[in-house]
């Protein structure tokens, strides 16, 4: 079993089946369209060491907010020097708003990252230790898989008690899935169902 974080081969890590969806957006005069198509059942691996530091991490959020905000900081700066620079030299009152926007920009892109972070250390110390557990291992899952399928974007649901329950509407609304993929989905979960009854069957005898 190789940790999709750390790449070694432990014994001890959480097994996550997906299930992914391909999404390719075309843009033309009419404005978006999105295709979709049902991709291939996968799985994925992370240890419990490569968890437990993400749970520690979201705990004690200070490195992870600073290192989520540098980008809005420098917009921030950038702005600031703009600011000065075009409201004291000869430029166009157009170009004199680009410093105040990036001003913007940046404070409200560092307010929505602490408070993003927050959120998710709020909810994370609330959970027992395997739940926060199995919980950052699943965000390990969603950082390390690939992202593209050529030029579509990969979305991953996972194969669990909860999705398997989930009607095509709930998957849909849950992952923002079309309706004739929606329900691809719930038949091929539905599939799962019936494969996992039958081993436990087996199993059982």
């Amino acid at each position: 079993m190789t940790c999709l974080e750390c790449k070694k081969d432990l014994p001890d890590a959480l097994r996550f089946r997906v299930l992914e969806v391909h999404t390719l957006h075309i843009r033309d005069f009419n404005g978006e369209r999105v295709i979709q198509a049902l991709g291939e059942f996968q799985e994925y691996d992370v240890c419990t060491a490569c968890a437990s530091e993400e749970v520690q991490a979201l705990l004690l959020p200070a490195k992870r907010i600073v290192m989520r905000c540098i980008p809005f900081a420098v917009l921030l700066v950038v702005g600031i020097a703009l600011s000065m620079l075009l409201t004291f030299g000869d430029f166009m009152p157009a170009l004199r708003v680009i410093g105040p926007m990036a001003i913007v920009v940046g404070i409200i892109g560092i307010a929505g990252k602490v408070r993003e972070i927050l959120s998710e250390r709020e909810a994370v110390s609330k959970m027992t230790r395997d739940d926060a557990v199995r919980y950052c291992a699943w965000q390990l899952v969603l950082r390390n898989a690939p992202k593209k399928y050529g030029d579509n974007d990969i979305t991953y649901i996972p194969v669990n008690d909860d999705t398997m329950r989930m009607s095509a509407r709930e998957l849909a609304e849950n992952y923002g899935l079309i309706p004739a993929i929606a329900n691809q989905v719930h038949l091929a979960f539905s599939q799962e169902v019936s494969v996992l009854c039958f081993k436990r069957k087996v199993h059982s005898e």
